[in-house]
């Protein structure tokens, strides 16, 4: 899979890569930053807080998150990350932040094994 093609995995109308590339100018730095994407701790850093109901830090790689996937254009999961950033920004509900959680999994797994793909 080239990185046109895994953009167009969730977005068949190429806007999103588009719009990266607009960004970024070269599929070299695409590629660059989507692989940084995949190493950055964040990811690993939400799950650990949600499980220990540390909310904040939990808002804080959630934020992160989804700002990455804003800046890289990677709409599913910028959109569930954005999601679980707002139920964590006030007073986040327990069961609601889990049930959010599981969809920024879903998402970050699709992006994740779809980054890893691009050849």
């Amino acid at each position: 899979m080239n990185i046109k093609e895994f953009y167009a995995s969730f977005d068949p109308t190429g806007e999103e890569y588009e719009n990266v590339m607009g960004r970024l100018a070269t599929e070299r730095l695409v590629s660059k930053y989507l692989n940084k994407m995949v190493e950055d701790k964040s990811f690993e850093n939400l799950q650990k807080a949600v499980a220990a109901g540390d909310y904040k830090e939990a808002f804080m790689a959630s934020h992160t998150i989804k700002g990455i996937c804003m800046n890289l254009n990677l709409k599913p999961l910028a959109q569930s990350s954005d999601v679980l950033t707002e139920e964590l920004r006030n007073t986040p509900d327990a069961g609601r932040v889990q049930e959010l959680l599981k969809k920024v999994e879903e998402d970050y797994k699709f992006v994740t094994d779809g980054i890893k793909s691009i050849g």
